[in-house]
């Protein structure tokens, strides 16, 4: 869902709908097109919110397939070392350690999955609020707008707004009393500077060397889960290898 619609949505109060319809000449041949403009609108929350939806239930499938990938590695891992196969066991802690990896990235998608989700549905749920308020409070509005005095203050927005223009009513409303003017926020880009070590591939080399580290310390830690408690007196498997 884009972030505009999100924006829009926000923007448009019963407030403003009100101040809008004071302000117009003919309330009651505005108010059927309003009325219709947001029914629309109201379809494209729905459609907007199955999206959302849509693409939470994936990311958390994406998750869930992670997760799951994770536990089988692991078990694999500790069937090779009850098998006396170390290599396969480092292949096995390999596989989990990578997707170990990818896990707060997934993790963080899905979060923002969730977010978007959450903003769909309440988007959706406020546009309906507003014109069930318009469809149930009808006369009540309109009797407000024709008593009210002040016309002036629309008409400039309103002076594209004729029958047949196919100009929208919502965007008169969205801009009403709307003095604030958004700042965009500006970051510059600023480069990363990696620290070249010794020809270049002195950092890949010590990547390696931890990877490899990672996964034998791993191994060790499977071996002793699985040995379970040494009676007293008796070395550690890393104590007998060194």
């Amino acid at each position: 869902m884009a972030a505009g619609f999100l924006k829009r949505v926000r923007r448009i109060t019963m407030g403003k709908i009100h101040a809008f319809l004071d302000a117009v000449e003919n309330p009651e041949e505005v108010f059927p097109q309003l009325v219709q403009e947001m029914r629309n609108e109201c379809r494209k929350a729905v459609d907007a919110e199955a999206i959302a939806v849509a693409a939470l239930k994936r990311r958390q499938q994406e998750y869930d397939d992670l997760q799951a990938e994770i536990a089988k590695w692991e078990q694999r891992a500790e069937l090779a070392v009850r098998d006396g196969d170390d290599a396969l066991a480092r292949t096995a802690i390999e596989g989990q350690m990578a997707g170990e990896k990818r896990a707060p990235d997934l993790q963080r998608a899905l979060e923002q999955a969730r977010v978007a989700a959450a903003r769909a549905r309440e988007a959706r749920q406020d546009l309906h609020d507003k014109l069930h308020t318009l469809e149930r409070r009808r006369e009540e509005i309109l009797a407000r707008a024709r008593a009210a005095k002040s016309r002036t203050e629309v008409q400039k927005v309103l002076a594209g707004i004729e029958a047949g223009s196919g100009a929208s009513i919502l965007d008169a409303v969205a801009r009403m009393e709307d003095k604030v003017i958004e700042a965009e926020a500006r970051a510059g880009a600023y480069g990363e500077v990696a620290l070249d070590l010794s020809g270049g591939d002195a950092e890949a080399r010590f990547r390696e060397l931890e990877r490899r580290r990672a996964i034998e310390s791993r191994l060790l830690e499977l071996k002793q889960r699985i040995a379970g408690p040494l009676p007293a007196g008796e070395p550690s498997a890393e104590a007998r290898e060194s």
